[in-house]
């Protein structure tokens, strides 16, 4: 085959297609694993911050943040049944991956936050006391915002009403509006809020200029200007905590944890 002939060139041009298919096939791979364990290692150090084993500006190497996080004890919920599964390692268990799987998945109850959806399992991270009783759960929660999915987790004291802080760990909100959530003044205003009234019913609403928390539990501040996502966050806080999502869960961990801890019931007015 001559070098010049237009055979010789389509060879060599599918030849060098598919040598770069290869190294960028092969180079998705490698670096995707390690953008997966990166993200997870930025969610584990956001657990950490949420539960105040790392301070909010800390930065932890790597061994560290494995060495602080034995202090945290993820859970597997599994999704059907909203109970504890003890034949699934949660410290393993991608919770993301599950979701996208449709053998690992199933279509979510209709519903406002745009949860399409739901995985097997979650995953859920509790702070332990010295005496073994929760201080801290953080709850997983993810809907539509304005530029796409919003995920974050809630974090809930040990009455399993009273919230300790919110955090968002990857979202698409404009930069100066929706994506304000990041802003510590915003998150600021979440502690001492509570999801749930006497009844059990999820009646935290984000409005205007809600009063401290101590006279308004049940109201907290908006992201301001940015509609779409005080609604998408609004949704997911209702879904999640909802009869969909976690409220059989925390209803069995309070009844569970009345008989042995008087302090894990739902908060009364």
């Amino acid at each position: 085959m001559e070098r010049n002939s237009a055979p010789y060139t389509l060879v060599f041009t599918l030849i060098v297609c598919a040598v770069c298919s290869v190294l960028v096939a092969g180079a998705y791979v490698l670096l995707g694993e390690r953008q997966r364990s990166d993200a997870a290692v930025s969610r584990m150090l956001d657990i950490l911050r949420l539960t105040g084993l790392a301070e909010a500006g800390e930065e932890l190497e790597r061994d560290e943040i494995f060495a602080r996080f034995e202090a945290i004890r993820p859970r597997a919920i599994d999704t059907e049944t909203w109970q504890v599964d003890p034949d699934v390692d949660a410290r393993l268990f991608d919770q993301r991956e599950a979701e996208n799987d449709p053998l690992t998945s199933r279509e979510a109850p209709p519903n406002s936050a745009g949860v399409r959806r739901l995985p097997s399992h979650v995953v859920v991270y509790e702070k332990l006391g010295d005496d073994g009783q929760l201080e801290q759960i953080l709850l997983p929660i993810h809907g539509q915002g304005y530029g796409g999915q919003i995920y974050g987790f809630l974090s809930l004291g040990p009455d399993l009403n009273t919230i300790r802080d919110i955090v968002f760990y990857e979202h698409q909100e404009t930069p100066t509006l929706g994506g304000r959530i990041d802003r510590p003044k915003w998150r600021s205003a979440w502690p001492g809020r509570r999801v749930f009234d006497a009844d059990g019913s999820v009646v935290l609403r984000l409005v205007a200029d809600p009063g401290p928390p101590e006279i308004d539990p049940h109201r907290v501040d908006l992201v301001s200007r940015a509609s779409v996502t005080t609604a998408g966050i609004q949704n997911m806080i209702e879904f999640w905590m909802g009869p969909a999502g976690f409220a059989s869960f925390l209803d069995d961990y309070r009844d569970t944890s009345a008989s042995g801890d008087a302090t894990v019931q739902r908060s009364q007015e």
